[in-house]
């Protein structure tokens, strides 16, 4: 008599075994029931104490082998790029390169993240498996490249005038010297980190940098002389 061959992982007919059979590892071999058909194997599961018939049975599973098959292909997008991500690291770390570079690699890996999160959300909203095992996915979530720098990068924003007048003032400026100090120690400097633009607005407001030069600082705008 034939038996289900039962993955006991996912709790679903995996085959169907001949008389004499012995399960695998995390199988079990079970009776078939005399209303079983070939043509709906998808439809049963086992719930821990024989075959039962689940007509959603073969949605979930439907759904859970396509999501798994999206984290797979996003997995393989990601190690493609593996190359430009090293690269620009590289290209940083020497100096040839800019954190930018950097960035713009890892806001494409985090696009694809983020577009397999949205794929997989997507095929929980579908209703019937033709609709789930017909369903594609592209990487069409963008993400925004964070605008990092180094430190030296950044005080290259600031004319040597300017630098000198924070030098001097910050000692004597409570309100300042915590940001300025947390900043000497910061390796990178986000320019859309809140501390590093409330920062930059202090310093104008304290007279140590020109009118709109926070403004120019945070965009991105050359020192003057």
């Amino acid at each position: 008599m034939q038996k289900a061959i039962i993955d006991l992982n996912l709790n679903v007919i995996v085959g169907i075994a001949n008389a004499g059979a012995n399960a695998e590892k995390n199988q079990l071999l079970l009776d078939l029931p005399d209303d079983f058909q070939l043509a709906d194997i998808a439809e049963w599961t086992y719930d821990g104490h024989g075959l039962v018939r689940d007509p959603s049975a073969l949605l979930k599973q439907a759904k859970a082998a396509r999501k798994a098959r999206i984290k797979q292909e996003a997995a393989r997008l990601i190690e493609a790029g593996d190359w430009r991500l090293n690269r620009a690291r590289e290209r940083e770390a020497a100096g040839w390169g800019t954190l930018a570079e950097v960035d713009a690699a890892l806001a494409e890996r985090e696009a694809i993240r983020r577009s397999s999160d949205a794929a997989e959300q997507a095929v929980d909203a579908l209703t019937d498996a033709a609709s789930v095992q017909a369903y594609t996915w592209a990487v069409d979530v963008s993400v925004a490249i964070p605008r990092r720098m180094t430190h030296k990068q950044f005080m290259a924003r600031f004319s040597d005038a300017e630098i000198q007048g924070m030098l001097n003032a910050f000692g004597d400026n409570p309100a300042l010297r915590p940001w300025w100090e947390r900043f000497s120690l910061a390796r990178d400097i986000s320019l859309d980190d809140a501390v590093t633009q409330n920062g930059v607005q202090a310093l104008e407001a304290a007279g140590l940098i020109g009118k709109g030069r926070a403004a120019e600082v945070l965009a991105g705008g050359p020192a003057h002389g």
